[in-house]
Order: structure tokens, then C-alpha cells, then sequence
């Protein structure tokens, strides 16, 4: 119609020069990015684009003196849901864990101070936590490779590898990342781990020593494992769940290795299950969990379902286009208002790609994020720029033709991305993310992202640590969601993650303890119990204080102690016993 058009004003000869003229403009404007996606069995692929990129300034936010860092990777499997950060020296500042191909690397602000030779291949990042009860990190690893060469490590925080591991069986690859989380009470972290028996696989929870925790592990599923385990309690029966799919159903197991009442669920093929790892919480604040994730399938969704595998008011959302989508969710609480996020790829084109809820299934205002490139990495909250409002920040899909991928940070009113953003790390930051902390200690946010190239064996690859600095003041209780399920043990489940809350309430013991975060002082209020004792240890179970009060209510000194979080126990004259988090600012 558009030539048929020209040609009732001009000759033929003018409108062959002009309609070349329009496609050299558009072959110049057009540029060959790349576009990732995963296969099934874990490899990367890409393919080129044809695409007229939105207008990027360049930015002026620079990387640490040091960084990128660019490791060896493996040629067949790269890196997902990114690295780690924890303050593993217990010096204030966040070191870097990061294991790519067959090593385990440990960097701090001033280089590698150590790395340590690994059997299989890595692909997603180490856990934290005290799995031994000596009060110090643990790094836990999980690897796989082709040929399986399945191996789950620990290590402790000088890369010495703990009594009893690694653990292998069968070489079988261990799926996805480890869960950390103490399901005996004995202040040691039992791990939770998918192998991976080609076409099924097995659910393990192994102790401290490598052992299996009781003789009704490991239990089989009908599928490949699919996703991290998350762990919680999820029907108040007073023991933790273990939350974890095959690619074809749904289970929870309690810790005797039964399926609980009405699992599994299969799915499969309308709604299946790959990465996208799910997160538990009490939307209703009855002590009964809610779980939160996405599908892909021939009918992929965003679901909330309770318990007993019913859906949550208002829930699932179908995913737009039926696209597959192996988005990891990411919950938070804002204001007393409950923000559930979740993404989807895109085609080349600018499309609604990140979506806000709230627990009824309501688009949040300022929803959906509309961008070109689409996502599959965890989503990061967080107030980078020191507004006091927070901001979504994560990877994408594409490539430019340049060589260098994105990462995207957007406000949450809808009115944009923040200036100087996207940033352009060297090669993809497909199905990634980033973390929000202090690398060096100068009390200023840093972004820390692993990115990596994919040359399919014409070049070697390489994965490469990033770390920007935003020169913005960093406080804990401004990063809402910051690593890879919301925190390094990977449990997925909220209660855990939130630590946060300025004050918390408590309303089987009327208890509330405030500020928090705190830096002088921290109050501890009973309105209806009498509190016999409290004991604070570190997140990885030393003990720093204990003091009997007898009394309902309590000014604690916390000036001394060193930043960071702790695990406060409050015991009442009942003998009943509440835990929380608390954060030291």
C-alpha cells in the first residue's frame, strides 16, 4: 500500500530510490544485537536481532578500583542467579563467593584471597551458614557437569574443606543451589540438595558430618528436580516443610520425608516448573503460608497458592503471549503493603515485561515495567540512590552489539529508570542478578552483578565479577531483597528474609521489639507475659549475650556490639520461646 501510495506522485524511478533510501536508513539505525535463552538441559543459546535500541547515555557510575574480574568459564554452562556477598571475616565489609566452571573463588576489596579447585561444574552460587554449631560461616557448593560429575561441598571461611565432604552420589548432578536451614534445633544447618537420577530425581537433607538426617531421606520424585528448595513451616504445625518441584508437580514434605495431605499436585504439561524457585509467606497473618512462583508449560502462570494447593484470592495471572517464563518472585513489604514482583521474556519488540502485585493479585501503580529485552533473573529491591523510596533492579536478556549486557534500575511510581542506569557490564547478565552492599567499607552502596560471555567454543569464555560503586550512603535496612531468593541460606522463606521491620509485633505474646534497625538501644515489650530471659547470638549461632530480667520491659545496650544482624531469643516465664532478627546499624 505504501509504494502503491508513493506511486501516484512519483515516478517509478523515484520510488525505487526512495524505498532504497528508506531501507538504508533503517539497516543503518538497525543494529545485530543478542537475545539469550535457556535449553533444557542448562546451556545458554542466543540468536541475533535486528533492533532500533532506545537512546543510552553513557553512565557515570564507575566500577571499584580492581573490577570487573574476569574468570575462566566453562564453555557449556554458565552462571545463574549470580554470586554471593556476606561479611565472612566479620570485618565490616562484604567479600565476594563466587564458584565458576571447577572453582570456588573468595575476593575481597583488595583481590582473590583465595581460590580452591572443585569437582564437577558450577552453575548456580554457594549458601551461608553455620552448618558445623562452631558460630562461623560455612560456604556451601553444589556442582554438576557433563559428564556428571555431582559433587556438594562445604567449605569453612579460610576454604578448608569441613570433616565428611564433599558428598557425592553417584557423581548425579546436584541441581539448582543448596538450602541452609536448622531443622533439629541443635544450631547446625542441615543442607538441602536435588540429585538429579536421569529422568527422576532425589530430595536429600544431609547433617553437619555428610550424613542423611534421618533414614527417611532421601525421597524420590516423579521428575527432574526443578527448582532450589525452599524451607518453612508451612501449615503451623510447629515443624519446618521442605517446598520442592519436579518438572512436572508440586510437593511438600514433612521432615519424616511424607508428602503433606493433598501432594503431590501434578501439573505438567499446562503449568511446569524449571528455576523458578518459590517464595513462601503469611499474606494472611494466620500463621498459614502462602507460596509464590511462576510456570512455563503449554499455560504458564504467576500463581499464589495456600497450604493445601488452593489458589490465593485473586490468583493465578497468566503470563502475557504464553511465554515461558523461568522468573524467580521476589516478595517484599513496603510500607505495610505486601509487593510481589515477577517477569517474563520479551520478543525484540518494547514490551510490558516486569509485573507489580499486591497478595490480592491488583497491578501495583506504576505496573507493568515496559522495556525492551525481557528478564529471567531474581529481581533486587532496594534504595540506591538515598531518596527513601525503593527501586527494582536487575539483568536482561540482551546483549548490544557492542558486546556488553544491562543492568536496569526502575522506580516503582512508574516514572522511569534512574539516571546514569542501565549500566553495561561486559558480555550477558541473562538469567542473573545483583546484589546490594559494601565491598570495601566506606559506608557507600555498591552493586555487585556477575555477568559472562558466550562463544560456544570459538573463543574462550570468560565470567567477569563486577562491582560499582553508587556513591550513595548504604544502610542494611535499605536493601528490602538482595541477593538470590532474598537471602544467602536460600530458604525462600520471608519470616527469614525480613530484617527490616521497624518494629515487630507479635501477637501471641502482645511482644514488640523496637527500633529496628537499632545502633544504641533496642526495647523489648510484653504486654501480657512476664520475660524471664533473652539470649542474642550472630546469624551463625555464637553466643554474645544472656542475662536473666524477670520483667516486661527491657532497654538493652547495643552499642557495642559490631554491625550486622543477630538471632535474639526471648523466654517467658512460660517457658514459651519467640526468636527474631534484629539488625545492628
Amino acid at each position: 500500500m505504501f509504494l502503491y501510495f508513493c506511486s501516484k506522485f512519483l515516478n517509478m524511478k523515484k520510488v525505487s530510490i526512495f524505498y532504497i533510501s528508506i531501507l538504508f536508513f533503517f539497516n543503518i539505525h538497525a543494529q545485530k544485537w543478542e537475545k539469550a535463552y535457556l535449553n533444557n538441559d542448562m546451556t545458554i543459546v542466543t540468536k541475533h536481532i535486528d533492533i532500533q535500541p532506545n537512546k543510552i547515555s553513557k553512565s557515570n557510575i564507575s566500577q571499584m578500583s580492581g573490577f570487573p574480574i574476569a574468570l575462566p568459564a566453562n564453555p557449556s554452562f554458565k552462571n545463574m542467579r549470580n554470586l554471593t556477598i556476606a561479611d565472612i571475616n566479620n570485618d565490616g565489609k562484604d567479600d565476594i563467593i563466587s564458584a565458576v566452571d571447577n572453582k570456588l573463588y573468595f575476593f575481597t576489596e583488595q583481590g582473590m584471597l583465595w581460590q580452591k579447585n572443585i569437582i564437577g561444574t558450577a552453575v548456580y552460587p554457594p549458601s551461608i551458614g553455620d552448618v558445623d554449631g562452631d558460630g562461623q560461616p560455612d560456604i556451601v557448593q553444589v556442582t554438576g557437569g557433563v559428564p556428571a560429575n555431582g559433587r556438594i561441598y562445604v567449605f569453612d571461611k579460610n576454604g578448608n574443606v569441613l570433616q565428611g565432604w564433599p558428598v557425592n552420589f553417584n557423581n548425579n548432578w546436584i541441581l539448582c543451589a543448596p538450602a541452609l536451614a536448622d531443622l533439629d534445633g541443635d544450631n547446625k544447618s542441615e543442607i538441602i540438595v536435588n540429585e538429579r537420577v536421569s529422568p527422576t530425581g532425589n530430595v536429600h537433607i544431609l547433617k553437619f558430618d555428610g550424613s542423611s538426617f534421618n533414614s527417611n531421606w532421601p525421597v524420590s520424585l516423579d521428575g527432574i528436580p526443578a527448582v532450589t528448595p525452599s524451607v518453612c513451616d508451612v501449615d503451623n504445625d510447629g515443624q519446618k516443610d521442605i517446598v520442592c518441584y519436579s518438572t512436572k508437580s508440586k510437593y511438600i514434605f514433612n521432615l519424616n520425608g511424607q508428602v503433606k495431605p493433598g501432594f503431590p499436585i501434578t501439573t505438567a504439561p499446562n503449568q511446569s516448573y524449571s528455576y523458578q524457585s518459590p517464595i513462601i509467606a503469611d499474606f494472611e497473618n494466620d500463621n498459614l503460608m502462602e507460596i509464590v512462583g511462576s510456570t512455563h508449560g503449554d499455560a504458564p502462570q504467576y500463581y499464589i497458592m495456600k497450604h493445601d494447593n488452593s489458589n490465593f484470592n485473586g490468583w493465578p495471572k497468566q503470563v502475557p503471549d504464553g511465554m515461558w517464563t523461568y522468573s524467580p518472585p521476589t516478595v517484599v513489604k513496603i510500607n505495610n503493603q505486601w509487593h510481589i514482583f515477577m517477569s517474563r521474556p520479551t520478543a525484540n519488540d518494547t514490551l510490558d515485561m516486569l509485573y507489580g502485585w499486591d497478595e490480592n493479585g491488583n497491578i501495583l501503580n506504576g505496573f507493568p515495567i515496559v522495556k525492551q529485552g525481557g528478564l529471567e533473573g531474581y529481581i533486587s529491591v532496594a534504595d540506591i540512590n538515598d531518596d527513601n523510596d525503593f527501586e527494582l533492579i536487575f539483568g536482561s536478556n540482551l546483549k548490544d552489539n557492542n558486546g556488553y549486557g544491562f543492568i536496569h534500575a526502575y522506580k516503582m511510581d512508574g516514572s522511569g529508570q534512574l539516571p546514569d542506569f542501565p549500566l553495561q557490564p561486559k558480555g550477558f547478565t541473562f538469567m542473573n542478578g545483583v546484589c546490594i552492599g559494601d565491598v570495601n567499607g566506606d559506608d557507600k552502596t555498591d552493586l555487585i552483578a556477575l555477568s559472562y560471555s558466550n562463544n560456544f567454543g570459538s573463543e574462550p569464555d570468560s565470567a567477569y565479577i563486577n562491582v560499582y560503586e553508587l556513591n550513595t550512603p548504604y544502610e542494611k535496612n535499605k536493601v528490602l531483597w538482595g541477593t538470590y531468593k532474598g537471602s544467602n541460606t536460600r530458604t525462600g522463606c520471608w519470616e527469614e528474609i525480613n530484617t527490616s521491620v521497624n518494629k515487630i509485633h507479635v501477637n501471641k505474646n502482645n511482644l514488640e521489639i523496637f527500633p529496628n534497625p537499632a545502633s544504641d538501644v533496642l526495647n523489648i515489650f510484653s504486654e501480657k507475659y512476664i520475660i524471664n530471659n533473652i539470649t542474642i547470638t550472630t546469624l551463625y549461632g555464637k553466643k554474645i549475650f544472656y542475662k536473666c530480667f524477670y520483667d516486661n520491659t527491657i532497654k538493652l545496650n547495643i552499642q557495642s556490639f559490631n554491625k550486622g544482624i543477630y538471632i535474639i531469643s526471648v523466654v517467658f516465664n512460660k517457658n514459651e520461646n519467640i526468636n527474631f532478627k534484629f539488625v545492628k546499624i
